[in-house]
């Protein structure tokens, strides 16, 4: 079969729902985000998207050194392949994650773990485990500059609380870490791009306060999926892009920007209700992005007119809108997260140029 430049050799072996990977687009949007940042140094990418010792490789292949993550497990696979950085953008308090990062730091002395703080009791914990692991642990202070889920509060709130982490035992104060989630799921460029200016203001004031306090601020991460490359602009920020490495179909309505996506879910097909123009796939919230509004949480490849109505735990009814699908057929869906869409399974198949499956990508940081 192939459906819009999408190949798959002898899909009626696969049983559906499955994850497929296209290796070529993988190579593509490792190429495509090196040629927008200039290069590696600049990039410290999210390992969430993939969660894969295989892709890992393929992007350490690539140059690049200084990794993001979210959970310890996905440091963990960080560490045990060799990264020179992780930065845990995660408040780490539980008692368990602290003696699971203390224990990281002692086992993997040669990967530099930095974290992030926005409260005093992130310093507090933070504080504790590099006493017990004997190290310095490099902080960056968690911004807040509009999305409104973790971070310090920009101007004197900002500027005081990174006093705090320099003055705190067994940390040393890096700079800034700006996730900015307002950005996302806005198709206007000039609108992400104005909202980007006025973090970067918020960034530049919490250097200026750093600044008469006499603190240094050596390094600055900032952005996501969807503002990452407008950021390049300000030198002293390394820029922080997430989903890029397998891309979705939400992240495509980003005009400017020239990523593939290189994940798919292989549905089938499995009733039709031709009075109300509806089919079902096997294409349900646990095996594709169930975190999107419905309408967003995937588009069928081939099929753009066709629009996800209803869904639940194993099936996805869909809107044919004047498309035609077959009870039986198969289709490829692109999700609409494609993240969350990964964790939904222990591995994706590999899938080369010539449509052949070729391989897995395990899914190692599956869990937390």
């Amino acid at each position: 079969m192939e459906i819009a430049g999408y190949r798959l050799n002898r899909p009626e072996e696969i049983d559906t729902p499955a994850l497929l990977v296209y290796e070529d687009l993988v190579r593509h949007n490792i190429r495509e985000v090196l040629r927008v940042c200039g290069s590696a140094e600049r990039i410290v990418t999210h390992v969430k998207t993939h969660k894969s010792a295989e892709v890992l490789a393929m992007q350490m292949g690539a140059g690049m050194t200084s990794f993001k993550c979210a959970t310890l497990r996905e440091a963990e696979l960080l560490a045990e392949h060799g990264a020179a950085e992780v930065v845990i953008a995660y408040p780490m308090l539980h008692p368990a994650k602290l003696r699971r990062l203390s224990s990281l730091l002692k086992l993997y002395p040669e990967t530099e773990f930095r974290a992030i703080a926005s409260a005093r009791e992130h310093l507090a914990a933070l504080s504790s485990v590099a006493a017990d692991a004997g190290v310095e642990i490099g902080v960056y202070v968690d911004l807040d500059t509009g999305m409104h889920r973790t971070g310090v509060q920009p101007g004197a709130e900002a500027g005081g609380f990174y006093a705090d982490v320099a003055e705190a035992s067994g940390l040393k104060a890096l700079g800034v870490h700006v996730f900015d989630g307002h950005t996302l799921y806005k198709p206007n460029v000039e609108e992400r791009a104005a909202l980007v200016d006025r973090s970067i203001e918020h960034v530049h004031d919490l250097w200026d306060r750093a600044d008469r306090r006499g603190i240094e601020v050596s390094d600055n991460i900032a952005g996501g999926s969807w503002s990452f490359h407008l950021y390049l602009k300000e030198e002293r920020l390394r820029v922080s892009p997430g989903t890029w490495v397998y891309w979705d179909s939400r992240n495509a309505t980003m005009s400017e920007l020239n990523f593939r996506v290189a994940a798919v879910v292989l549905s089938q097909v499995i009733d039709a209700d031709p009075e109300r123009g509806t089919v079902t796939l096997d294409a349900g919230s646990k095996s594709v992005s169930p975190d999107q509004p419905t309408e967003h949480r995937f588009k069928i490849v081939g099929h753009p007119n066709a629009a996800l109505t209803a869904q639940s735990e194993e099936h996805g009814v869909v809107a044919l809108n004047g498309e035609r699908l077959k009870v039986g057929g198969l289709a490829l869906v692109a999700p609409g997260h494609a993240c969350t869409t990964t964790v939904k399974f222990p591995y994706a198949l590999v899938v080369d140029s010539d449509g052949d499956v070729v391989g897995r990508y395990h899914h190692q940081a599956r869990d937390h």
